[in-house]
């Protein structure tokens, strides 16, 4: 069947309003700013990976992409929001390992389905988690701290900032390794958490390279070993899982951006392209390096990768959390 060139038109122009668009608008995206939706409080690693995102994207869109962050139920208010705001392009979320992975398993009547309520943009960035204790805590290795926390097990108390968080599910992969069972103490945030650590009022926690690196850099608190095949560069002197002994020990916390799940594939395009040209930007890889995360590789990235990314990472916590012993609230 031969199409004209005015019939071909009007059946482009068709497609698009069935998908919600017309070519006017796909080609005028962004009229206005958009806004990014961090399911976290301000001053986080995660709110401090999605400004570094936005200001980028920023420039690439030629509009402002602007932060607000909605906290609360362990990043599921704030990624509900995404999932019911308009598809238009003008609202995104940032979410991680534990709003879009161990999520499911956390939090039984969570209010989005990570499977199928977004339209994923893309990972943009990566970044490993540490076992870290007070420093004068009897161990100065991590082979030592196992054995320490083998015999006296729940008399070791290590801190967390709520079931599902990155400092959580950690915790439960490597006590489970080391088959040893402390007694966890929940707090609102990572600032709490690691000030009675300095203050001795726990013992440790396993949270993020980005957010203790200064405290173990000046000698406050005790790094012991980083859940990756290799050192950070951000704690060079702390011996990767491998190097411990704990090869399984892998909780690299993974950030991505998305949409709402029916956003115009256009639109989605036009963000894609967008976070692709941030995470090329080495601005931008210098600013992350200097949180303790990493621009994934070109390989990493992408729509369908992180979609991919998020569907195994659901099943690969829900099997550690399970074996973990985990009970949800």
């Amino acid at each position: 069947m031969t199409m004209t060139t005015a019939g071909a038109g009007a059946f482009l122009a068709g497609a698009l309003l069935c998908a919600g668009l017309a070519p006017a608008g796909a080609q005028s995206f962004p009229e206005r700013p958009i806004t990014m939706i961090v399911p976290f409080a301000a001053g986080g690693a995660a709110d401090a990976t999605g400004r570094i995102l936005a200001e980028s994207m920023s420039r690439a869109l030629g509009k402002n992409v602007v932060v607000e962050n909605v906290g609360g139920a362990g990043g599921a208010t704030g990624s509900a929001r995404v999932k019911n705001a308009q598809p238009d392009g003008y609202t995104i979320g940032l979410g991680h390992t534990g709003t879009l992975a161990a999520a499911v398993t956390v939090t039984p009547k969570l209010p989005h389905n990570p499977r199928a309520d977004f339209a994923y943009l893309g990972v943009v960035a990566a970044a490993p988690n540490v076992i870290f204790v007070r420093k004068d805590f009897p161990a100065a290795t991590a082979q030592e701290f196992i054995a320490v926390a083998q015999r006296k097990k729940s008399d070791i108390t290590f801190g967390h900032s709520g079931n599902g968080a990155a400092s959580h599910i950690t915790c439960l992969l490597f006590f489970g390794l080391i088959k040893a069972s402390p007694t966890y103490v929940p707090y609102r945030g990572f600032g709490q958490t690691v000030n009675d650590i300095i203050g001795g009022k726990i013992d440790g926690s396993c949270d993020l390279v980005a957010s203790v690196s200064g405290q173990a850099q000046s000698g406050l608190v005790k790094a012991l070993v980083v859940a990756t095949k290799e050192r950070s560069p951000t704690l060079p002197d702390v011996p990767s899982a491998v190097e411990a002994g704990i090869p399984e020990f892998q909780a690299e916390t993974w950030t991505g951006l998305f949409a709402p799940a029916n956003t115009p594939s256009p639109i989605r395009a036009i963000l894609e392209k967008a976070v692709a040209t941030a995470l090329n930007d080495p601005e931008v890889a210098k600013r992350l390096s200097t949180i303790g995360a990493r621009v994934p590789t070109p390989e990493e990235r992408g729509d369908a990768t992180m979609q991919k990314l998020v569907n195994s990472e659901i099943d690969r916590w829900a099997d550690i959390l399970n074996r973990a012993g985990f009970k949800p609230d």
